[in-house]
Formats: C-alpha cells, sequence, structure tokens
C-alpha cells in the first residue's frame, strides 16, 4: 500500500471518530484532523485545554480511530488504525491553522470562537488499514 492512497482517502475527510477507554469505559469523540504530507505517518487535531478528554488522553493514550467521509462522498472511502500512540504535539495551532483552514469548512467561527482555547495532539500512525472505495485496491500501509 502506498502513501498515496493514505493522501486520496484523506482528501474526503476531515474528520475520525477517536475511540479511547479507561478504566473499562469506552468513549468515541469526532474530532477534525489535519494530515502533512511532509509528515505522512502523523494526524494532528485539538482538543479544549480544559476538557475532560485530557485526562483521559494523559492515562492512556493507545487508540483507535477511523475516518468518517464527507456526506456525499461515493464508494464509502475510510482508513483506520488501532494502537495508534496519542502525544502532546510541538505544532500549535498557529501552525496548523492554514490547514485547518483550507480543510474544514467553517473552521473560522471555531477558532474565533475557542482558538485561544486549542491545545494540539498528534497521532503516531504505524499500521494503517486504507480503503479508498469500492472497487479500488485496499490494504494496509506500514510506518516505522
Amino acid at each position: 500500500m502506498e502513501v498515496s492512497a493514505l493522501q486520496q482517502v484523506i482528501k474526503t475527510s476531515n474528520k475520525i471518530a477517536l475511540s479511547t477507554a479507561l478504566d473499562h469505559q469506552a468513549d468515541v469523540k469526532i474530532v477534525n484532523f489535519i494530515w502533512l504530507a511532509e509528515q505522512p505517518d502523523r494526524l494532528y487535531f485539538s482538543s479544549v485545554k480544559d476538557s475532560p478528554a485530557l485526562a483521559i488522553y494523559a492515562q492512556n493514550p493507545d487508540l483507535a480511530f477511523i475516518s468518517v467521509p464527507k456526506d456525499g462522498t461515493p464508494g464509502n472511502p475510510y482508513m483506520r488504525a488501532q494502537h495508534v500512540q496519542l502525544r502532546p504535539s510541538t505544532k500549535t495551532m498557529t501552525d496548523l491553522l492554514p490547514s485547518y483552514l483550507a480543510t474544514v469548512p467553517n473552521y473560522q467561527k471555531v477558532w474565533d470562537l475557542i482558538g485561544s482555547k486549542l491545545v494540539v495532539f498528534e497521532l503516531v500512525l504505524k499500521d494503517v488499514y486504507v480503503d479508498p472505495g469500492l472497487g479500488q485496491p485496499k490494504g494496509t500501509l506500514h510506518f516505522k
């Protein structure tokens, strides 16, 4: 599987369903994400600084996710991964804002309302299952 297949799927989505668990309590959140071609083994997302989710991320950074295709996307393309490591990012929201504005409709409203309260996390990818859509080759992309 090539990175180009991942990039193709990412063009059809700007959200992931992020699954966490703590003390045998599962939880799923829908979050916007950013992918940068120069760091293909990372997805970036933000969370509000005082969100209860931050405690869960700190205690159990082993997560799973699946992408959520944009409405009307034909073929149901998606990517999914398990045992993804989450960590605070050295990137800031100011670093990522141009990418958010380019890929997430109406993100300027989010930025204007809570931009100063957001912190950035990165998901470190190792094995990502990529399905570009019906009738297209699918498989697992491996990162080191």
